[in-house]
């Protein structure tokens, strides 16, 4: 059985949160969890001391409380972990088997204590699962059109992957943005570039989403592709806001070295940017 995570911190964007988790698979085992950060003397997170048990008790109870809004509670488990946000969440993933991570895009205090740049970033930086940044109210199972930023790795297939597994009726729209050779550009010699860039663009962009079509129909699906020219998170985020896209699904590398540049270059950049749900796939 499959075994989601939602951190929980009483905000109307983990209750969003909560809802979608609960719509991603409906045999999926759901765990709530609260973080109950330790505190020092001066009010800042020390590690050093407990906040009051009474904190904890409220915590589980409202909880519990949250747990019985659903027509299937047994479905959801409830926990109250002490320590950091972070930490624990990122222990809970390891210690429990979970297999997703979907949480809301900021905490309780909207901008004054964002979570997105935050916990969220560094979740989704680090979680060795997919994790999901749901941004607004959302039912999963009403998903119906879905981009995936696709560049031929093995990162974008798995996310591909994903969206047939998870998506099952959506519609696939496999994004390809090419980038131009200029010397601010990381990666731009991967592209073997000549003087007449638009004729290898136009070549090595029908080459990736041929692969992207090549992977669908491996599974059975049908996609739609397109392509655009300029920086990727740039390219992924104009799609997003001016097309109809309900969810996003982009591939990332692990949680260490040189992958954690990747993310923070683009999928990183995405989730924090997108009018629409992120998850990140790794």
């Amino acid at each position: 059985m499959r075994c989601i995570l939602v951190p929980y911190d009483q905000s109307e964007q983990s209750d969003y949160a909560l809802e979608h988790a609960m719509g991603l698979d409906e045999s999926a085992e759901v765990v709530l969890l609260h973080v109950v950060e330790l505190r020092g003397s001066d009010g800042d997170p020390t590690g050093d001391e407990l906040s009051s048990p009474e904190g904890a008790d409220t915590a589980a109870d409202h909880l519990e409380a949250v747990r019985d809004r659903f027509d299937d509670p047994d479905r959801i488990e409830t926990a109250v972990e002490y320590g950091r946000p972070v930490h624990a969440i990122l222990n809970a993933v390891d210690d429990r088997g979970i297999d997703h991570v979907v949480l809301g895009s900021h905490g309780r205090d909207g901008a004054a204590r964002l979570l997105l740049g935050s916990v969220a970033e560094t979740v989704a930086r680090r979680s060795p699962v997919p994790v999901t940044v749901v941004r607004a109210p959302s039912d999963a199972q009403q998903t119906e059109i879905v981009l995936v930023p696709f560049d031929g790795s093995t990162h974008a297939r798995n996310a591909l992957r994903h969206v047939f597994e998870q998506f099952p009726d959506a519609t696939v729209v496999a994004l390809f943005v090419a980038h131009p050779p200029t010397e601010h550009v990381r990666d731009a010699g991967r592209f073997d570039l000549s003087e007449d860039w638009a004729d290898e663009r136009q070549d090595h962009t029908e080459s990736v989403l041929g692969v992207a079509s090549s992977v669908a129909e491996t599974h059975g699906r049908s996609i739609e592709t397109e392509s655009a020219v300029g920086d990727p998170s740039d390219g992924i985020v104009a799609y997003a806001e001016s097309e109809p896209v309900d969810h996003i699904v982009i591939g990332s590398s692990g949680r260490d070295g040189i992958a954690r540049l990747l993310l923070a270059s683009v999928a990183e950049t995405v989730v924090r940017r997108a009018p629409v749900s992120v998850t990140i796939v790794k």
